[in-house]
């Protein structure tokens, strides 16, 4: 439908009944609540370890301890600072905690300062199963500082050398969890850092572990199989058959020039 306003403007009016979904989505929230159940099940078994934080004994209205259950359930249940406040003032948290009364959420905030690698690793092998069907490794870059644009606008000059990093993440494709990352220069590539992330990550049981075009090399596939996995690697389409060095990559480029479509099925669960 098209009305013709007093601009001289043609211009189409929606028509909102013929719009329909064009699938349906149904939530399986049964199993959506039992999986953040279970999720605060484990947090909270993890209290035993955060009270390291509180030694030696300091003068503290909030323990430290406390705080990290909070800042956990607030990235369990994707909230923001705020939200995870309220509900700790709201629903009485903070006396199920052992509290006098509910902190603020600049002081939940505070809590990140506090949890070096060390204990982050501890909480990560806790939190992320044991045994993983299957998992994806890759990386993207960003830039760490925006002042391009007004070096620019300001001194009207450009800005030749830009500053960008790149984040290589390790992640369990099923729990949407990040097993591992680390950060690079812009210019580092991706297949060296799988080598660094996998002997990061050793105290895991892999079946299946994807990856790009960008980590088609021997080394990248010799590691997947020492590390107990199967590589899930697409090869790049002028790849050799020979693959001297790689079993496991002459096996993988066999198989996807014969039958991609074959190959994708295998890695999918």
């Amino acid at each position: 439908m098209h009305l013709l306003f007093g601009d001289g403007m043609q211009r189409a009016i929606p028509n909102y009944e013929e719009w329909n979904r064009y699938k349906d989505v149904n939530v399986p929230w049964k199993e959506y609540d039992e999986y953040n159940l279970n999720g605060c099940r484990r947090i909270l078994d993890l209290s035993d370890l955060f009270e390291i934080l509180d030694k030696p004994v300091q003068r503290r209205e909030f323990k430290l301890s406390r705080l990290v259950i909070l800042l956990l359930f607030k990235i369990l249940f994707g909230l923001s600072y705020r939200s995870i406040a309220s509900a700790t003032r709201d629903l009485e948290l903070y006396r199920l905690l052992g509290l006098k009364r509910a902190p603020c959420y600049k002081t939940i905030q505070n809590t990140m300062k506090y949890l070096n690698e060390e204990i982050l690793s501890k909480i990560n092998q806790f939190l992320v199963p044991d045994q993983i069907k299957l998992a994806g490794i890759d990386s993207s870059g960003m830039k760490t500082h925006r002042k391009g644009a007004w070096v620019i606008v300001h001194f009207n000059k450009t800005q030749r050398k830009r500053d960008f990093k790149k984040i290589h993440i390790f992640v369990d494709l099923l729990s949407k969890k990040i097993m591992y990352c680390v950060m690079t220069n812009g210019t580092s590539s991706d297949s060296k850092q799988l080598k660094k992330i996998l002997r990061k990550c050793n105290w895991l049981k892999i079946k299946i572990i994807l990856g790009d075009k960008g980590y088609d090399t021997r080394e990248c596939f010799n590691e997947i199989k020492n590390f107990g996995a199967t590589p899930g690697i697409r090869v790049r389409k002028n790849a050799s058959t020979k693959s001297k060095g790689s079993p496991s990559r002459r096996k993988a480029v066999i198989t996807q020039k014969k039958d991609l479509e074959k190959w994708k099925e295998k890695g999918r669960i």
